[in-house]
Parts: structure tokens; C-alpha cells; sequence
């Protein structure tokens, strides 16, 4: 079928009276611009909403359906690969040893690929015939798996790889497995979608979703050593110590007071506890691969807020309140779990895997110290 044909399929199966699926298998390639909905009739806070991308810094494209992010209409599917313009859909992003679950999200880099297998199926709501994205695994690793969406911040939802075999759930964050669907775009196509496509016509599909010993795709990019969901290298703390710290050798944290922000201490993001779903701090997000604590602090400041704090080298959140629960305790065993270096400024710390480092704005004319820790 070529990709032209793809709008005109759906709009006729949608007036039919029920749901035949057609013979044959489908093109791995799909250079017809098209949206993504996601399918799980079960569960009506998901159902029948569209994937959004979220500018992370980088270059980098955030995944998520809900309020946050912005609505695309230019994905193409390229050797089972999702992609739009140099950016293409990875599996390798916030490991959460909770529910066993990682993120999917958009990227130039030559990180592991989520591959589909595109087919038939009906609509749950019309029976109507509609186009499919099944997965069939993440690159590189054994076949199987599903994709998932997870509660988020500000009600969305982020999509995420359940991997095979894993039974872990999060109780207080169930990631509600879904079926993603082709939406096709009419009038007319991308130019961004498609310069790096290889060609226009559909071909027989090169990926099995059957038993094979991996998943790989047809691309000649070199994966390098992911820096998503490694574990970071720990260092031995060049930081500045805070006037208000008596121990001896600096702690993993940078002081902020000359910038009127006083650190608080390591706080847990939504994964390292059970309280309830929602980020620690929810008001604005920042991301950069340039990131610095100045940056933050900077940032939140000029936008009114309280709090400021610094996660996966390069996050910056900012917020007026958060919970008793993420209250950070003032042990020195709790600064372990924030010891990435700054994406900008390897000499800095900026919070860990869901691990938060926390400043508050000190007080206008009064002191500015930070906390304590023994």
C-alpha cells in the first residue's frame, strides 16, 4: 500500500459496519505525516488522547499526552523507528526500579530505539479499521514488551517501555498500557518529517515481531554509551562548602547563598517515594544540556518562585511549596543520591536519578545559611 492510500483506507473502514482485517503485512515505512493517538478503552482519563513532544534542552523531545508539551502533526516511521526530522523515538530514559519501567522520548542520539511493526487493527469505540503500532522491542534487546503512560506533573501522562517478564507495578503510578495509533495528517506533508527519509514507497516489512534473539533496525547509527539512565560515576566533591558546614571536606552540593538561595538538602522525586504521584516541585521546568546551578537559580527567581532545585544533571524545577514527605532529612548519608555533575559545570551538582537538590530563596535582608548536615 503505498502512503497516499493510507488516509483513504481509514476514512472508508470507517463507515463500514464492522472490522475486517485485511490479509498481508505492512510496510515498516510510513513517510505520510501523521499524529499519534493512544487506545486503552479501559481507562478514559488516556483514551483517544494524542502524543505530545516537550523541548527538553539539547534537542531532545519529551513524549507525553495530557495539557503539557505541544501537539505534532509531523511523525513519519522510518525502518520501524518514530521519527521527525533528525529526532528519533528511544527507549532509554529515567530507569524507575519501582515498576521496572524506562522512558521514552525523542533524541538525536544513537540511543536504543523503540521498533514497531505496523498493522491492522479495529477501533474499540467505531470498529473501524484503523493502523497500528505494536511494539516489538527495544533495540538491541530481546523482543517483547509494551508501551505504557504514567502519570506525570500538571495531569499529564509520559510514555514509558514495560519491558518482557517484568510483573513490578508502582501502586501509587500504574502505567496504563496502551495502543498507539496511526492518525494521518491531510494536506499535505512535512518537509522536517521527511528529508531524511529513504524513500517514498512502502516495502515489505524487515522486522519480525516473532521470535528472534534481538531487536535491531536497519540504521547505521553507532549507539554510544548512554548517558539517559546509566548509573553517573561518582566523584569526589569539588563543590564549594557552605560557611554554615563544619565538616572538614566539601559536601555535594554548591553553594548558592552569594545568588540569595540556600541549599535545603538531597529531596526524593515522585519515584523514591509512595505519598502520591506528582513532581516535588511542579511550577516550571527548565532543561538544557548547558544547565548550571546559577542557571536555576536565576530562573526560578526571575519568575517569582520560592524554590529551586536541580535534578538529572540537567533539570531545573521550581515551585512555591511541596509536600512534608519530600521534606530532605540533614544526614550525610542523604546527600549520596545527589551527586550528578551539572550538565554545564561538571565542578557542580545538579540532583541525581529522581533525587532532588533543593534550594529555598533566602529572605530579603536576612541571613542566608544553609543546612547542616551530620
Amino acid at each position: 500500500m503505498q502512503p497516499k492510500l493510507i488516509s483513504g483506507v481509514l476514512t472508508a473502514a470507517a463507515v463500514a459496519s464492522a472490522c475486517t482485517i485485511p490479509g498481508g503485512t505492512l510496510s515498516n515505512t510510513i513517510l505520510t505525516p501523521f499524529r499519534i493517538q493512544v487506545q486503552n478503552a479501559s481507562y478514559p482519563q488516556v483514551h483517544n488522547l494524542y502524543m505530545n513532544l516537550l523541548a527538553a534542552g539539547g534537542g531532545d523531545q519529551h513524549l507525553f499526552i495530557g495539557p503539557v508539551g505541544t501537539p505534532t502533526y509531523d511523525l513519519v516511521l522510518r525502518s520501524g523507528v518514530i521519527g521527525r526530522g533528525v529526532l528519533n523515538a528511544v527507549i532509554n530514559g529515567e530507569y524507575s526500579d519501582i515498576d521496572s519501567t524506562t522512558k521514552m522520548f525523542m533524541t538525536e542520539r544513537g540511543d536504543p530505539r523503540a521498533i514497531y511493526a505496523p498493522a491492522y487493527g479495529c477501533n474499540p469505540d467505531t470498529d473501524a479499521l484503523q493502523i497500528e503500532l505494536p511494539l516489538v522491542g527495544r533495540q538491541n534487546d530481546p523482543p517483547g514488551g509494551w508501551i505504557c503512560v504514567r502519570p506525570s506533573f500538571e495531569n499529564s501522562h509520559e510514555f514509558r517501555y514495560y519491558p518482557p517478564g517484568n510483573t513490578k507495578v508502582d501502586p501509587n503510578r500504574t502505567c496504563i498500557k496502551v495502543t498507539l495509533v496511526v492518525i494521518p495528517v491531510t494536506g499535505g506533508t512535512s518537509s522536517s518529517s521527511t528529508s531524511s527519509a529513504p524513500s517514498t514507497t512502502l516495502s515489505t516489512s524487515t522486522i519480525s515481531s516473532t521470535k528472534s534473539s534481538t531487536v535491531s533496525t536497519t540504521s547505521t547509527t553507532t549507539s554510544p554509551s548512554s548517558t539517559s539512565s546509566s548509573t553517573s560515576t561518582t566523584r569526589t566533591s569539588t563543590s564549594t562548602t557552605s560557611s554554615a558546614t563544619s565538616t572538614a571536606t566539601a559536601l555535594p552540593y554548591t553553594d548558592m547563598t552569594s545568588q540569595g538561595f540556600a541549599f535545603i538538602g538531597c529531596a526524593p522525586e515522585e519515584r523514591r517515594v509512595t505519598d502520591a504521584p506528582g513532581r516535588t516541585l511542579s511550577g516550571a521546568l527548565y532543561a538544557s544540556d548547558t544547565l548550571t546551578s546559577e542557571i536555576c537559580m536565576a530562573f526560578c527567581a526571575g519568575r517569582g518562585y520560592l524554590y529551586a532545585g536541580t535534578e538529572w544533571r540537567r533539570e531545573c524545577w521550581c515551585g512555591n511549596s511541596y509536600a512534608p514527605t519530600r521534606q530532605p532529612a540533614t544526614t550525610l548519608a542523604s546527600l549520596a543520591n545527589c551527586n550528578y555533575p551539572c550538565a554545564g559545570n561538571a565542578a557542580q551538582y545538579c540532583g541525581g536519578d529522581a533525587w532532588l537538590s533543593l534550594y529555598k530563596k533566602c529572605d530579603a535582608g536576612g541571613p542566608c545559611v544553609n543546612a547542616v548536615f551530620t
